[in-house]
């Protein structure tokens, strides 16, 4: 029997929530040369290297979403951790709830900052950024890892406004890393922060602390262009049971493009960087210093997928970076980072790379340091 017309028929059974695991394996060597001063023995050495991304995807309605990574990473350098009973060095990386309809769109939780991502190679990423050479110019930049909320609205068909906050202790977001300037004894406070992690048995880091991110954003992208850009604002408290200690303010205005021609086969990128921010009295770190801290990045490069027409990612990809900064009129201090990768897929899910990675440290009256490696890789994405 038909139900009378005021009532309404039983929903159809629902097909949510929609789980899917993700997983990244990464696998191969690393050979390392050291630049280091004529004096210095530092040897050189081959890593067998190990990491992995992985992780939960869903779907809860057609407009909520969640995602929960995490990764093991492969030790300082990709020089190895500790694998007795297990991988020692976890870490946790987005942990979101994503709700979106239409032209809007809202996430909570760990969360990346789309605008705060520079644009990169995809064949200088075969371990996930994770080495010096491409993970340190990426938070020199910016990068926003961390606990938070974020949204973005579509005004115009590809153009969407943005805007993130973050707010906890320094270490819950990795934009604090660009914020520059000693904080005594670490050459930054986002280290100071991070110390107790080493010397509380809960792990936890200094809840002196506490810092407040706020940055607004506008992105473009079609076919063609992918172009953001960012103006994040930093305040951060250096002691919260002191009411007297000067709160810490700084900026970083930042902008990223890259281009996809003739079919993706050619993809140029640049990048560009500023920021500049209060240090504090050396003498009472509870007191502001007269001095700014700035610093000033730039880079770009391109890819060459030569088998895009075809369907697959081979390619070739090259990469340059310079990072600048400075305190107040004092000694400018020069990091450079140079990639070189090529990908080739030998399936759907199995990619082969290969890598020459360098990075240098320059600053006057000090010996060049840093490192040259060779990265030989196998990895599956499922």
């Amino acid at each position: 029997m038909f139900p009378p017309p005021d009532v309404a028929p039983p929903p159809e059974p629902s097909d949510y929530p929609r789980l899917r695991p993700f997983a990244s394996i990464v696998g191969g060597a690393k050979g390392d040369t050291v630049i280091q001063a004529d004096a210095s023995h530092r040897d050189g050495r081959i890593s067998a290297i190990m990491l992995s991304d992985f992780g939960l995807r869903g779907e809860l309605a057609s407009w909520a979403s969640f995602e929960s990574e995490l990764m093991a990473n492969g030790g300082p350098s990709l020089h190895g951790s500790s694998a007795f009973e297990g991988q020692a060095a976890l870490q946790v990386r987005k942990q979101v709830l994503h709700l979106a309809k239409d032209w809007w769109m809202v996430e909570v939780g760990r969360v990346i900052d789309e605008a705060s991502v520079d644009a990169f190679s995809a064949h200088v990423a075969d371990v996930f950024l994770q080495d010096t050479a491409t993970r340190d110019p990426l938070l020199f930049s910016g990068f926003n890892l961390g606990n938070g909320v974020r949204g973005t609205a579509e005004v115009l068909p590809g153009l969407r406004v943005g805007l993130a906050a973050n707010a906890g202790n320094p270490t819950s977001t990795s934009s604090i890393l660009e914020f520059g300037g000693a904080f005594p004894p670490f050459d930054r406070i986002f280290y100071q922060a991070a110390q107790k992690t080493r010397e509380d048995i809960s792990g936890y880091p200094d809840d002196h602390f506490h810092a407040y991110v706020v940055t607004p954003s506008i992105l473009y992208k079609n076919e063609i262009v992918d172009a953001r850009a960012a103006l994040q604002g930093f305040v951060i408290d250096p002691n919260t049971g002191d009411g007297k200690a000067d709160d810490l303010r700084g900026y970083n205005l930042r902008g990223a493009v890259q281009l996809h021609l003739w079919g993706d086969t050619i993809s140029p990128f640049v990048n560009a960087s500023l920021g500049r921010n209060d240090t504090v009295d050396p003498s009472n770190v509870t007191k502001l210093a007269s001095a700014k801290y700035t610093g000033v990045g730039a880079g770009g490069g391109v890819d060459f997928n030569y088998q895009k027409r075809f369907g697959r990612s081979n390619g070739v990809g090259v990469q340059l970076v310079q990072d600048q900064f400075k305190v107040g009129d004092g000694v400018r201090t020069t990091n450079r980072y140079y990639n070189v990768g090529t990908t080739y897929w030998l399936s759907k899910n199995i990619a082969a790379g290969a890598r020459f990675a360098l990075w240098k440290f320059e600053q006057r009256g000090q010996d060049d340091a840093g490192e040259r490696s060779l990265l030989v890789t196998l990895r599956v994405v499922l």
